[in-house]
């Protein structure tokens, strides 16, 4: 069951774009954890409840799944149709937030399930409104 004290998972490889994105949410007042995994199969595997992700009470399943599309072992586009298979996660909003422009990288991910896509910014203060934005359409209706 997720509350409005459920997590927000981040699958992102980039340290410094992970640490961006956490200062964000803090800049935009949201009070929601932000898990972070290096790559898409951490995040199956913290969807799962596999290995060091298996205790529930310390690893809640998230509200919010936020994705980055390029990631080592498993991609942003992998994860999608990973969710996509597993009728468990069907109520999982999943967002993309990727460097990427590309139109076809977009088309790709709404048609794997994303809700959402964003093109990471530049500047911090840019980051916030994206920040803004997620929790405006996918957190606050779930709080």
């Amino acid at each position: 069951m997720k509350t409005e004290c459920s997590p927000v998972l981040l699958a992102e490889d980039e340290e410094t774009d992970a640490l961006i994105l956490r200062m964000a949410f803090e800049k935009a007042g949201i009070a929601r954890t932000l898990v972070v995994v290096s790559d898409g199969q951490e995040a199956v595997d913290y969807l799962c409840g596999n290995g060091p992700y298996k205790d529930r009470s310390a690893h809640p399943l998230p509200a919010l799944l936020v994705l980055d599309l390029k990631m080592p072992r498993m991609n942003g586009f992998d994860v999608l149709a990973w969710l996509a298979s597993r009728p468990e996660f069907k109520d999982l909003p999943a967002v993309v937030l990727s460097s990427s422009a590309d139109s076809h990288d977009l088309a790709r991910a709404r048609q794997l399930g994303a809700c959402d896509y964003f093109v990471k910014p530049h500047a911090v203060s840019d980051y916030v409104k994206v920040a803004e934005m997620i929790h405006a359409r996918w957190l606050a209706r779930s709080a």
